[in-house]
């Protein structure tokens, strides 16, 4: 183990699901002496880079040959797959770690793999892999590697929000319509709550993209909304009870924000489809269903029966720690790769 590197193309973030995956993933890395080499290719947040460099990262300007012998994993980073076939003309890396993120292939996807750049594919899902694994193998065949998404729970204190006479409801995504139900607005209308709770609705990332998808909310609703990044995530988790997350299409390959709600104490209520099945055991840690009604409902269902509302959120607290993200197992995986690189 000793001596070895990883290089990244890209750099992680304090938000959305690969920058944010990466981050943590970058934790795991390290406690296992892996030397951590970062390449913006775009952005780096300066608050981001300031600590990347205190866990023992060294961060790089991107520059032509920079890869050349090196093994290197990129997160769904499109500047990455546009830089590629100049990467590989200039010095073919040791290998290329590839994790698209999404349920289908980009452009830069086929084409790299049609040229033989991508060595190994990374899965965030069994559902993802079923999604896109059909799809690459039309093209040619492709490896992957077992990986598993790691989340560091040791970053968030457990801490369960107690209701102060409010229950709040909400939800957290990009600023995207395909992230929104269109019907986003009456499912938090719909929820019912105690005389003696007052209901609250907390959006993050309800930008104009979310807007011109859902429209503004209805009067009499009491809604806090903010754009992407206008508010830190930790914000946003310590003070929601229930997190109602249905999308407008997007097909979530994975969707980090049940893992994050799972951390933070907060139960999730979630389509009953795409990658939902892999981290929601329903009535266990929370609850899966494709009908808007049934949400309103279920939501409802919890503002009235607090102790279930809790047990609910120590399960999903304990289902992330044991069976979604147990470190050693996510090591494993690359311990197992970096062994066949070596």
């Amino acid at each position: 183990m000793a001596g070895r590197q990883i290089w990244v193309g890209g750099f992680p973030g304090f938000w959305g699901g690969a920058d944010t995956e990466l981050d943590h993933l970058i934790d795991l890395w390290r406690a296992h002496g892996v030397q951590v080499n970062l390449v913006p290719m775009y952005h780096a947040d300066p608050a981001m880079v300031r600590s990347a460099v205190q866990r023992g990262c060294l961060v790089h300007e991107y520059a032509e040959g920079i890869f050349a012998g090196r093994i290197v994993a990129s997160f769904c980073n499109q500047n990455f797959l546009a830089a590629l076939p100049e990467i590989i003309r200039v010095g073919r890396p040791r290998a290329v770690l590839w994790f698209n993120c999404m349920t289908w292939l980009f452009d830069g996807d086929r084409q790299a793999h049609a040229q033989g750049w991508l060595d190994y594919f990374g899965f965030v899902s069994e559902y993802q892999e079923r999604q896109l694994g059909p799809q690459l193998a039309a093209i040619g065949p492709y490896a992957t590697f077992g990986y598993r998404p790691y989340f560091n729970v040791d970053r968030v204190r457990w801490q369960y929000r107690e209701w102060d006479g409010s229950y709040r409801i909400g939800r957290i995504s990009r600023d995207g319509p395909a992230k929104f139900a269109p019907d986003t607005w009456r499912i938090f209308d719909r929820v019912l709550v105690p005389r003696d709770l007052h209901k609250t609705v907390y959006v993050l990332g309800y930008g104009p993209r979310a807007r011109t998808a859902i429209g503004f909310p209805p009067s009499g609703l009491d809604v806090r909304t903010w754009e992407c990044d206008e508010t830190p995530v930790e914000n946003f988790y310590r003070n929601v009870d229930t997190m109602i997350h249905k999308t407008g299409g997007s097909r979530e390959s994975y969707c980090r924000v049940v893992v994050e709600a799972y951390a933070h104490g907060v139960v999730p209520i979630v389509e009953d489809d795409y990658a939902f099945g892999e981290l929601v055991v329903h009535g266990e840690t929370g609850f899966r269903t494709c009908d808007s009604d049934e949400m309103s409902y279920l939501a409802s269902m919890l503002a009235h029966r607090p102790r279930l509302h809790r047990d609910l959120a120590g399960n999903g607290r304990r289902h992330l720690e044991t069976a979604l993200v147990n470190a050693d197992e996510c090591w494993r995986t690359w311990e197992t790769l970096f062994g066949r690189l070596d």
